[in-house]
């Protein structure tokens, strides 16, 4: 008999006690997903053939940022209020962060839409100052809108996959959003089904040899450094562009994970590779920081 999710949550917490705080804070965002209605985003796509074909081609995603200007995000703006709520009812660091977004946002007289189509559409320029006007960490603004944009995504999703079924797409960025993937996942055949990190879709592709960010095809400095016995989590790092992705390694295409659970599960993965130099798949040498995000990176959240 198979487990809910809500019995899978809880089996995660009783067998990592520690971790407890993060997965409950995981549980209420899945609430307030439950219980919240998505936005439409399929003004961002171009789904006429010519285009699609066009872009599989060169590698390009669907949805080019600025589109998003053609959105309303009055479902996102909602859920976004009611998880600065949940930071606020945490207290801590959790509660601090909240609440000077919530100023930011009183005082300069915008709201929670506004800052999701801004920060989806602007460049890191504005990001940067938007993080140092508003004192909130700009990992921590980029992962509030993920969070807040999720159902309405799994939506754009229902119809791309249609779209994107027998598309051959081996790049390691999402072939939808362009974002990276923060979870790999080994399957038969030589095959890797990744997850992006922004917009959630996940995708089948057979990677080349050797790392899917630069590249270099070398074993000595390209392998899986780190595998646990139990949970099946490694680290595919490269010493040659000091990326890291983690990797699942499930061979069947037909078991179905949670990225969300094998991303919290994996935070000592994280924190190893950081401590090793190696920053997340993507993440430019430029921009390297340490993402702060309430309810993931800090057990104290």
């Amino acid at each position: 008999m198979s487990m809910s999710r809500e019995q899978k949550l809880a089996a995660h917490i009783r067998a990592r006690p520690h971790l407890k705080q993060i997965f409950q804070f995981h549980q209420k965002v899945e609430e307030i997903w439950n219980a919240s209605a998505p936005d439409d985003f399929l003004p961002v796509v171009d789904l006429r053939d010519q285009n699609v074909r066009d872009r599989r081609r060169i590698g390009r995603p669907l949805i080019d940022r600025p589109t998003f200007e053609r959105v309303g995000f009055a479902n996102s703006e909602v859920q976004l209020r009611k998880i600065l709520t949940v930071m606020r009812q945490g207290g801590g660091e959790r509660e601090i962060l909240a609440q000077r977004l919530t100023s930011f946002l009183r005082t300069s007289g915008r709201n929670e839409a506004w800052l999701i189509r801004t920060i989806l559409t602007r460049d890191d320029a504005f990001l940067d100052s938007l993080a140092n006007d508003s004192e909130v960490p700009a990992p921590l603004l980029i992962h509030l809108i993920k969070l807040s944009l999720r159902i309405s995504f799994e939506r754009l999703h229902e119809t791309l996959r249609t779209v994107l079924k027998d598309m051959d797409w081996d790049h390691a960025l999402c072939p939808v959003c362009g974002g990276s993937p923060f979870l790999g996942q080994a399957l038969s055949m030589g095959q890797r089904r990744y997850f992006c990190y922004f917009c959630s879709f996940s995708w089948t592709a057979t990677p080349p040899e050797g790392c899917p960010a630069c590249g270099l095809v070398d074993p000595d400095r390209v392998n899986l450094l780190y595998k646990h016995p139990e949970e099946n989590q490694g680290i595919l790092a490269c010493e040659g562009c000091f990326s890291y992705l983690k990797i699942v390694d499930q061979r069947s295409e037909d078991e179905i994970i949670n990225p969300d659970i094998q991303e919290i599960i994996g935070l000592h993965l994280d924190m190893a590779a950081g401590e090793m130099g190696f920053r997340p798949l993507g993440q430019s040498p430029q921009r390297a920081e340490v993402i702060i995000r309430p309810g993931i990176d800090d057990p104290r959240f």
